[in-house]
């Protein structure tokens, strides 16, 4: 018998059993990784925007982008498949905006962190969402490193807000951010295409006096326009969701 071949044939056994229990250890690690990631929902219905974002978030080991969705109703059956542990979240979407969402992720699923990732900086846009419990809102003009930390920190049990939506946030409260009864059936009436004298007949007001109620408006909207006031009006919520956009 060759004692030599069979030293070199234990040998490479060994070296044999050797890689596969690093590959075996490797697997094992590769898994406990993957089930320590972050797990993040994108929303957003800019398709490149989206693209982006997934690139700068994947480029980080503990964090894993598992789903995308380009409006509110794709976002939420995604959520309830997917189950993320943090949604991206954008506002100014097609079908179900970023407000009705974050109201019904918070609802359904109020374990789940949102952070909302947009241009918006509306002040009542930014208080509404705070009221609804966030945990977190960023401008789309944030750096690429402050939205990771930003993620980062969310997980860790942080509120976390960007400088200008802090800064929003810091300001006082106006108790009459809120629109009124009759500002809200103003606001139906010129989302169903109603004249300024047509509102007042039908609502049984002055013609002043319904101008008086589109200012105010405005100014609560920060809006420069009726069909501007309509769309940051849905936004918010304060428009019935089935309401025609005229």
């Amino acid at each position: 018998m060759n004692t030599e071949n069979l030293g070199h044939t234990s040998n490479a056994q060994k070296l044999n059993g050797s890689s596969q229990d690093n590959r075996r250890e490797q697997g094992r690690r590769e898994e406990q990784h993957e089930r320590d990631a972050i797990r993040i929902l994108l929303v957003d219905d800019h398709t490149v925007l989206r693209a982006g974002t997934r690139r700068i978030l994947e480029d980080e080991p503990d964090l894993r982008v598992i789903g995308e969705a380009g409006d509110g109703e794709e976002a939420l059956q995604l959520a309830e498949t997917l189950r993320p542990d943090l949604v991206v979240l954008d506002i100014a979407m097609p079908h179900l905006d970023g407000v009705k969402t974050c109201q019904v992720l918070r609802k359904n699923w109020p374990e789940m962190h949102i952070l909302i990732l947009t241009g918006l900086d509306n002040e009542t846009l930014i208080r509404t969402l705070d009221r609804q419990g966030i945990d977190g809102y960023l401008l789309k003009s944030a750096r690429p490193a402050e939205l990771i930390h930003t993620i980062r920190s969310i997980m860790e049990g942080e509120r976390v807000y960007g400088e200008r939506v802090s800064q929003v946030l810091s300001l006082p409260v106006h108790e009459d951010l809120q629109p009124t009864r009759k500002e809200l059936e103003v606001l139906s009436a010129i989302a169903r295409g109603l004249r300024n004298r047509d509102i007042a007949n039908e609502l049984h007001l002055s013609v002043n006096t319904v101008e008086y109620h589109i200012r105010n408006l405005f100014l609560k909207l920060e809006a420069t326009s009726r069909a501007d006031a309509l769309m940051r009006a849905q936004r918010l919520g304060w428009l019935d969701s089935q309401e025609p956009l005229c």
